[in-house]
């Protein structure tokens, strides 16, 4: 071992003297190598040494090596830094997701260092968010978020932590009675914003942040035309839905009352849906932050089992069963492929049993000895 500590020459007296902390040389492919090992201790030194011959083995055997940097980083710094390089180049969406994402991350391992970080702590992590109620995919989310903070892939940090299984379904259609029942909860409750913002997604199709983000200059109702602002996909923003009747009639009586709750005429600028304080409007150059209360109210009260983005699969398939032009449906949808149509329209059963009930067979003259198949095979009759 080449521990030593090196000598130096006092600038103010010229007496020569010994350092405290030791440092480590040796020679390594041909090269010099000479470091601090930032320790008074010769064993600390000498493992400092061990551990710096290793990581140059593995790097030069092309194996990925430890940021010696990382040793000390807690997960918590680790996370910050990954947010803030996350913001330089990313949407602001993008960001929220970061942000939604390391938040439980770091409320339970964000005072522990990096290395600490191993198989069984993630599985505890695992265990403690499910108890709380997390889903599988959110969850699988997290762990993702905080490998990317590491700056390593999940398989590569924890190889024995297989993901939690995620649910297959992409979403699903109400079934008429179920809009029924989930509207007329709504009406019931106590926020006077949830009825109209549940018939504006079932007559549009609009995600939630586009309903949420709406302005008054974006709704005509002279010319019964709305335009959709900023949206997830290139091909949404900006696209134009013309009003039906429901929706002119939801439009035109959510602003009579915004009006007189705000006792003043509505203005371009303000939000359709501003900020609230669930009974009355509040301010209305500020969007509503969220309906949650509200939709759950409604959705427990109707007894439907079902997601806000539901809404907006059942809007596309009653337009897929409507036998809507697959380019209408996009342009309405803001879909930029067949594929995501696809995903979004689900053919409910009573217009499966419609198109059975159009399947007919062709009259066949019967030869002698040819069986005849009854019609009410399915009513447990035998064959004649």
């Amino acid at each position: 071992m080449s521990v030593y500590k090196p000598k130096y020459r006092d600038p103010k007296t010229g007496e020569l003297k010994q350092a405290k902390v030791w440092w480590y040389e040796f020679i390594f492919a041909g090269r010099r190598v000479k470091e601090s090992s930032k320790s008074t201790r010769k064993t600390i030194a000498e493992e400092s040494e061990r551990n710096k011959r290793l990581e140059l083995e593995r790097a030069l055997a092309g194996i990925p090596t430890e940021k010696r940097e990382d040793r000390i980083r807690t997960v918590a710094t680790a996370l910050e830094d990954y947010r803030k390089g996350y913001g330089v180049n990313h949407r602001e969406k993008s960001l929220a997701w970061v942000k939604g994402r390391a938040a439980h991350v770091e409320r339970i391992l964000g005072t522990a260092l990096i290395p600490d970080i191993t198989e069984t702590r993630i599985t505890d992590y695992m265990s403690k968010r499910l108890e709380e109620g997390g889903g599988h995919r959110t969850v699988n989310m997290e762990i993702e978020c905080l490998a990317r903070a590491i700056g390593r892939p999940w398989g590569i940090l924890w190889p024995k932590v297989q993901r939690l299984e995620e649910p297959k379904d992409t979403g699903r259609a109400l079934a008429v009675e179920e809009e029924q029942k989930l509207l007329a909860a709504a009406a019931k409750n106590k926020s006077r914003m949830i009825l109209p913002f549940l018939k504006i997604a079932l007559l549009t199709g609009m995600r939630f942040g586009e309903i949420r983000r709406l302005k008054w200059f974006q709704v005509d109702l002279e010319q019964r035309l709305l335009t959709v602002g900023k949206a997830k996909t290139e091909a949404g923003s900006g696209r134009v839905i013309p009003m039906n009747a429901a929706l002119y009639s939801t439009f035109a009586a959510h602003a009579g009352w915004l009006a007189r709750k705000l006792e003043q005429p509505i203005q371009p600028d303000w939000y359709v849906f501003p900020f609230c304080n669930r009974v009355r409007p509040v301010d209305p150059t500020r969007p509503v932050t969220t309906i949650k209360s509200a939709w759950e109210r409604a959705r427990e009260d109707a007894g439907v089992n079902c997601r806000f983005h539901d809404l907006r699969h059942t809007a596309c398939t009653k337009m897929a069963e409507g036998n809507v032009p697959e380019a209408t449906m996009k342009a309405l949808m803001g879909h930029m492929s067949r594929a995501m149509l696809e995903r979004y329209s689900h053919i409910r059963l009573a217009a499966k049993r419609a198109a059975v009930e159009s399947l007919s067979l062709p009259e066949v003259p019967v030869s002698n000895g040819v069986p005849q198949v009854s019609t009410q095979v399915g009513r447990n009759r035998r064959i004649q």
